[in-house]
């Protein structure tokens, strides 16, 4: 049934649209026009499918994140093909949500990656109305693998597969194979966002040997159900000297060694270079950064993006540790300041959880289409909000929600 929203507290803190840039931040010239201040909110609801919370974004819960639905539920509005242009994309998004395009007029959402690559969720979000702000909050540097990439994929010796994790990597890769004279290597791919980089390069025939996708895009599922060769004969059939497949793993320093470990325990040789890493920048233009403190929602696709944003925004954290003074309720008056977060997926969302960010959401499946979705669930909570009512879908705020 319907459910009423416990009335939204006014901040008792200035709002974090009234509050200079923080230390870091330098003038630059303007990129968005500017608009009216948004006044500061409490966010008190969470999100259901069907009545049953789905998410929380509360700030009074003492575990605030909990996993997103999975992708395609129904509560998230159709993602909009980036590839449609001008009228026609904002055509299709109108049509589908059925508002005359008003639902998220005014609504302003930060995208944070690197320079060059928000263009694809830009233009999702601007089909639908939706004011978006680039400031990216994280900058690529070339690894200390990187030269070694070429000659790794050149080996005589062959590949397995060569395991790619990220947009950014594909990059790497493409380059990398190219210095080398374009071998015929088989590619695994995280993800399509991953795969649709490389995918020109199997169009044109430069690329045939075999490629991969797992079903989930992230690496515990790429581990699981990427195809393994069995162990090949030595020479001389002594089965105790059969070589186990070998895997080349491209990745970032950054990145976690999941892949690496579930690889190897299947019976994998891995060799692991470290060709990139993700930093995160330490200012970004006044005009900027003040935008997007009147932001909506603030989307974050690596931790680096996270760690920049806290200490660019100087927005405190919204957990107060139990049992000293102010408890809950400085918790809520903090988070009154925050926007909400979209994370592209676990990872991010974890690295929110560690320094106490609120109102943090994330998709069940990462990847560019459960990203979307989960910023337009993150605007519809607020217009639940807004309008007083759930019709069906918002409900009091719970205590707890699964742990990342």
């Amino acid at each position: 049934g319907n459910h009423s929203l416990p009335p939204l507290r006014e901040p008792h803190k200035t709002p974090r649209h009234d509050r200079p840039p923080q230390a870091g931040a330098m003038s630059g010239a303007s990129c968005v026009a500017a608009s009216p201040a948004r006044p500061a909110r409490s966010l008190m609801l969470s999100l259901g499918n069907g009545g049953a919370p789905s998410k929380v974004v509360g700030a009074t819960c003492r575990r605030r994140y909990c996993r997103g639905p999975t992708l395609g539920a129904a509560t998230s509005p159709a993602p909009t093909s980036a590839t449609a242009s001008g009228h026609d994309a904002v055509a299709d998004a109108t049509d589908a949500r059925g508002d005359g395009g008003t639902k998220y007029s005014g609504r302003r959402v930060v995208l944070t990656r690197e320079n060059g690559k928000n263009g694809d969720m830009k233009a999702r979000l601007e089909a639908r109305g939706i004011e978006c702000v680039e400031m990216p909050l994280i900058e690529t540097a070339v690894g200390a693998d990187r030269a070694a990439l070429p000659a790794a994929l050149a080996d005589s010796t062959g590949w397995a597969w060569v395991c790619i994790t990220s947009p950014e990597a594909a990059a790497v890769f493409l380059e990398a194979w190219r210095t080398a004279g374009r071998p015929d290597v088989p590619v695994a791919c995280v993800g399509t966002g991953t795969a649709k980089i490389i995918a020109p390069e199997y169009a044109s025939g430069a690329l045939t040997a075999p490629t991969f996708t797992p079903s989930r895009a992230n690496a515990v599922t790429l581990v699981a159900e990427l195809p393994l060769p069995p162990p090949e004969s030595a020479e001389g059939g002594d089965s105790s000297e059969n070589r186990p497949p070998r895997v080349l793993y491209p990745a970032s320093a950054n990145a976690a060694t999941t892949l690496q470990d579930g690889l190897a325990a299947r019976g994998a040789t891995v060799t692991r270079l470290n060709t990139y890493s993700t930093e995160r920048v330490t200012s970004v233009a006044v005009d900027v950064l003040a935008h997007a403190m009147r932001a909506d929602v603030v989307t974050f696709g690596s931790p680096s993006a996270v760690k920049a944003w806290v200490q660019l925004s100087g927005l405190a954290p919204a957990a107060v540790p139990a049992g000293t003074r102010g408890g809950g309720a400085d918790a809520a008056a903090a988070a009154a300041h925050h926007p909400l977060y979209a994370c592209i997926g676990r990872t991010s969302a974890k690295a929110c959880h560690k320094i106490d960010l609120p109102g943090v959401l994330f998709p069940e499946d990462p990847g560019l289409d459960g990203w979307e979705g989960t910023v337009l669930e993150a605007l519809d909570s607020l217009l639940v909000g807004e309008e007083g009512q759930g019709h069906g879908r918002g409900q009091d705020v719970v205590s707890g929600g699964e742990q990342l």
